[in-house]
């Protein structure tokens, strides 16, 4: 019987021990975003932002703590290629192959365990653009800011747009279309009009977002390849728990995060 006793107790310390070391590395754009990410820097601030939360909730969901690293956005593709981070947010460009490991179906990305973003555009009410202005033609000669190193920034310069991504956060694209510095800033958001509310407060009725949206694509919450030949099943587990759930919680997530007064 104390042999019996002596094993429980191990396998009960070995269990508690792994679950103190499942950490798990995840990588999120170094700057402001509102209400998805707050703060400048690789320092995590406090009150992180819904989409930080959701990124511990995904790694929770294995049973794990995410060690969350902040990296400018170019950084992240190049982190996860060299497996310096074990997960981070991918939004391909159309027809770029993957660099990490993604969900599969039939030998392609599986949409279905991704959530959904849509890149939507703030222009300058003066300019007073029809209600139904379809952006992508209305910027097709003009400029557009979109975040430094922003997949969509790359996206659509691949497409033949003017685009302006020297500056690296929200912020700072907001204003420089209202000091007519660009004509419109596009940004993927998995909430179209979760950022009405934060450009309202900077800028009043300057700024409006056009109805229709300039794209929608695929957000994944890729692992790095060599996370993945090690920890399959659990990077599986997280894919399944992201396609499930990802969407619901963010607006649920939100809620925490209420609009700027």
């Amino acid at each position: 019987m104390k042999v019996i006793a002596f094993a429980a107790t191990l396998l009960l310390l070995c269990g508690q021990t792994y679950a103190r070391e499942c950490v798990i590395r995840v990588a999120y754009p170094d700057r402001e975003r509102p209400p998805y990410y707050f703060g400048n820097g690789a320092a995590v601030p406090a009150v992180a932002g819904a989409g930080v939360d959701l990124l511990r909730e995904a790694v929770r969901s294995v049973g794990c703590t995410a060690q969350l690293v902040r990296l400018p956005a170019a950084r992240i593709k190049l982190a996860l290629i060299s497996g310096a981070v074990d997960l981070a947010p991918v939004d391909l460009r159309d027809g770029e192959q993957p660099y990490s490991a993604l969900p599969m179906k039939a030998g392609r990305p599986d949409t279905r365990r991704g959530m959904r973003v849509t890149a939507v555009v703030y222009a300058r009410a003066a300019d007073g653009l029809p209600a139904d202005t379809n952006p992508r033609h209305h910027f097709k000669h003009r400029t557009l800011a979109t975040n430094q190193g922003s997949p969509l920034g790359e996206q659509l310069r691949d497409e033949g747009y003017k685009v302006d991504d020297g500056a690296p956060d929200a912020y700072s694209n907001m204003d420089k279309v209202a000091m007519g510095r660009a004509d419109g800033f596009a940004i993927s958001i998995a909430n179209v009009d979760v950022m009405d509310a934060t450009v309202a407060a900077r800028h009043g009725d300057a700024l409006t977002r056009l109805a229709t949206p300039m794209r929608t694509s695929t957000l994944w919450l890729s692992a790095s390849n060599a996370y993945f030949a090690g920890h399959g099943a659990q990077v599986e587990s997280v894919w399944n728990w992201w396609g499930g759930n990802a969407a619901r919680k963010l607006v649920e997530l939100l809620k925490n995060y209420p609009p700027p007064k």
